[in-house]
């Protein structure tokens, strides 16, 4: 199975990545192969609401989101994941999930249902609110939905900031990969 996770972290090496490496490591164990976007590493431009994908049904615009959403298309598992800024996703995020308006399209949307994705979300937060993370989480569910992927699963992380958080938390880590391998039976594979 093919599993795509797209990252709205600007870090490629931070404490969400961190995070998403334990949860990766337990798939692996299984012989998923994971494609990972860090979307702080990607060029994406604002949608600029012209509405051409509306009838052309896909973006006018040329940069690394086409791309990123045939990935999606050809995975069994898509992995949501994001720090929480103001707690909700961050701008990054934001804007490829505004870019993936062409998803919404009638070809696409009908490759989305028979392709029988399925979604898995991660928030991660500096504070220890842990209702400020159900709203990054909410986002993700409605974006995977309009994509017609079920959300079968969801993480949150509190109480992370600084890169030395995770170092003096191990049990953080611990749980990621145990979150991992407890998504396993519900993929079915």
């Amino acid at each position: 199975m093919k599993a795509t996770c797209i990252s709205g972290s600007q870090r490629p090496n931070g404490n969400t990545a961190s995070v998403l490496n334990e949860i990766f490591r337990a798939l692996q164990e299984r012989d998923i192969e994971i494609t990972y976007h860090c979307l702080g590493e990607k060029t994406i431009n604002y949608c600029t609401g012209c509405k051409s994908c509306y009838t052309n049904e896909k973006c006018v615009i040329n940069d690394d989101v086409p791309g990123i959403i045939d990935d999606l298309l050809h995975s069994g598992l898509v992995i949501m994941a994001s720090p929480s800024y103001w707690g909700d996703v961050t701008g990054q995020m934001k804007v490829f999930i505004d870019r993936c308006a062409p998803c919404c399209a009638a070809d696409l949307t009908r490759q989305f249902k028979n392709a029988e994705i399925k979604g898995m979300a991660v928030a991660v937060r500096a504070g220890q609110n842990k209702k400020e993370n159900e709203n990054l989480i909410h986002t993700f569910e409605h974006f995977l939905g309009h994509l017609n992927i079920p959300l079968i699963s969801y993480l949150t992380v509190e109480g992370i900031d600084m890169p030395d958080d995770l170092k003096n938390k191990p049990e953080i880590l611990k749980t990621a990969y145990d979150f991992g391998k407890s998504v396993i039976p519900l993929l079915n594979i």
